[in-house]
């Protein structure tokens, strides 16, 4: 009767919103835009999502393509954040590789030097679209 009563209370609480397991909680985050508080809204989002609910209790992926790339670039005024973020939090940053394809061939096949530890993905469009099939809850800044 004990373990019963004792079953049935964990279940009560793991049926509370805020309780369930770290599997679950899941955000993709977009930036496609050079506007520097647009960028600085998404890291803090990412930054605040991994602090309020806990640095292992929620998958956060950035995803930048078009003009976002500016921020990822290993010369922007953001890329300690991004680092940290990245190495603090374990925020994970992906980067179109069209888009960067595509701003290299402007550039005479100069390729544009990004922050260590972002990852190339063929598409950003569709790397939003897989996260979101895998249970990603979407946010666009």
């Amino acid at each position: 009767m004990k373990s019963r009563i004792i079953a049935s209370l964990l279940a009560l609480l793991l049926a509370v919103p805020g309780l369930s397991y770290a599997a679950d909680r899941k955000m993709v985050i977009q930036v496609n835009s050079m506007d520097p508080a647009v960028q600085k809204m998404a890291l803090n989002s990412a930054k605040n999502l991994k602090t309020m609910i806990g640095k292992e209790a929620i998958d956060v992926e950035v995803v930048v393509y078009g003009p976002g790339l500016s921020f990822i670039k290993s010369s922007s005024s953001l890329a300690e954040k991004v680092k940290s973020l990245m190495t603090d939090y374990g925020v994970k940053i992906s980067v179109c590789n069209g888009t960067l394809k595509a701003r290299a061939k402007r550039y005479g096949g100069k390729e544009l030097e990004i922050i260590e530890g972002v990852t190339k993905v063929p598409t950003g469009a569709i790397r939003i679209l897989e996260l979101q099939e895998q249970g990603y809850a979407y946010l666009r800044p």
